[in-house]
């Protein structure tokens, strides 16, 4: 009985981030690694380098971002809080902008959206800003948790060339 607020919570929220004016378009990439290893050694997921696990996605020089999905993304608040630096690669530069945000996953079934996923907001007139999911924190502590998404730009990807008409 109890664990029904938090999915009461989750799809109040969804629903906000479905239908505010303020919502904006958004397209959902994740990192694959291209590279193979040779022994076919894996840990955690990721082909191993010579025997060793690889520590942050920042390791590998042989990826690419596929596309995931489409989404509708709700910037909520700014993110004031700190980041679990125990937990790999999740270090920001000192005075980077961090924001939470409701990110709703469009399609059926809704895809996973998880941590270091690109977001490729689009605000309108072909301007598209990326983000990149640093956390995801929970709102309420009560089984199956609600999801909020701390995103930071990624100014290397941005694209603020409105479209020519």
């Amino acid at each position: 009985m109890i664990n029904q607020i938090p999915i009461k919570v989750m799809q109040a929220s969804q629903t906000v981030a479905l239908r505010h004016p303020n919502s904006m378009e958004a397209t959902i990439y994740r990192k694959v690694f291209n590279r193979s290893n040779p022994t076919g050694e894996v840990m955690g997921g990721v082909p191993t380098l010579g025997g060793l696990g690889v520590l942050t996605p920042d390791d590998e020089d042989q990826y690419e971002y596929k596309e995931i999905g489409d989404a509708k993304m709700l910037i909520v608040s700014r993110f004031d809080g700190e980041l679990d630096t125990t937990d790999r690669h999740d270090s920001t530069v000192p005075g980077a902008d961090m924001q939470e945000a409701i990110i709703a996953a469009l399609g059926k079934p809704p895809f996973e959206i998880k941590k270091y996923d690109l977001v490729a907001a689009m605000p309108g007139g072909g301007v598209v800003i990326a983000f990149e999911i640093l956390k995801l924190p929970s709102t309420l502590n009560i089984y199956p948790f609600t999801t909020k998404y701390v995103i930071a730009p990624r100014d290397d990807l941005h694209n603020l060339t409105p479209w020519q008409g």
